[in-house]
């Protein structure tokens, strides 16, 4: 070698100088994205002062997300247009991030506010309490004949929500015609549903209409949720309301929470006349 070795370093030192390992310089000569300017007969590899700034650029690309492959093609044919287009495409990339992050801490938010919540709830208590209107996205449940089909409609809501891009820090719902009940008919679902909080262009919402609903919650599971129905009908009857509509089951607390349905957390209103 013989170049002035103080503007040269070894791999262990050029290593050291940027902050990765040794085997990590190897994989990039390897691939052909990072190579040492001096390779000897020995097998010696020495890396100049002035390659410092071009690692520097691949962190900085790594940082962004991008491929070795494509950070190896974008090198190749580098240039002040193909640097604009680069980071105008990477600028894109980062905003659709930001906007899931917040999404993502809108339905962390919530999911704390409905958690902690529960504590304030007494169980055996039933009321009487008028509610505000509530978005609600559908779908439709129906041919269940058993715990195999209900899984596929439970799936089917699932997916749904998800090709719509529908994010909210809310448990799945039921939906169950309140004629249904009161032939004691308790796990024979209308509709899913998840609530949400503004509208969507993209997809056809429901309206919870506002008004007066009965209020009552079941700590068991779905399992027993005849016990609670049976409360409630009872309470009806001894106070003359009309239950219009549908029953609506909210999921409080659910497998984040809680391990297996004996332990969910249900919240069951209903549509009332006095």
């Amino acid at each position: 070698m013989n170049k002035n070795k103080q503007n040269y370093f070894t791999t262990g030192e050029f290593a050291k100088l940027v902050g990765v390992t040794k085997h990590t310089l190897f994989h990039y000569d390897k691939i052909g994205i990072f190579s040492p300017e001096i390779k000897e007969d020995n097998d010696y590899r020495y890396y100049s002062v002035f390659q410092i700034e071009v690692f520097y650029v691949i962190s900085a690309l790594k940082e962004l997300d991008m491929p070795l492959k494509d950070i190896k093609a974008y090198l190749d044919k580098r240039s002040p247009k193909e640097l604009i287009s680069l980071l105008e495409e990477e600028n894109k990339i980062i905003d659709e991030k930001i906007n899931m992050l917040i999404r993502m801490k809108k339905v962390i938010e919530g999911k704390l506010s409905i958690t902690k919540e529960v504590f304030n709830i007494d169980t055996d208590k039933i009321s009487i309490e008028r509610c505000e209107e509530e978005l609600l996205v559908l779908t439709e449940c129906s041919n269940v004949t058993n715990e195999r089909s209900l899984a596929k409609a439970i799936a089917n809501h699932v997916k749904y929500c998800d090709e719509n891009e529908i994010y909210s820090p809310h448990s799945m719902g039921e939906m169950i015609n309140s004629d249904n009940i009161k032939k004691g008919k308790y796990d024979n679902y209308d509709y899913f549903y998840t609530r949400v909080y503004e509208e969507n262009e993209n997809i056809k919402l429901y309206k919870k209409e506002a008004g007066l609903y009965l209020i009552a919650y079941h700590n068991g599971g779905f399992y027993t949720i005849d016990k609670c129905y049976e409360r409630i009908i009872k309470f009806g009857q001894d106070n003359n309301l009309k239950f219009e509509g549908y029953f609506y089951e909210d999921v409080l607390l659910d497998e984040l929470s809680v391990a297996g349905y004996d332990g969910y957390l249900i919240k069951i209103s209903i549509s009332v006349k006095l």
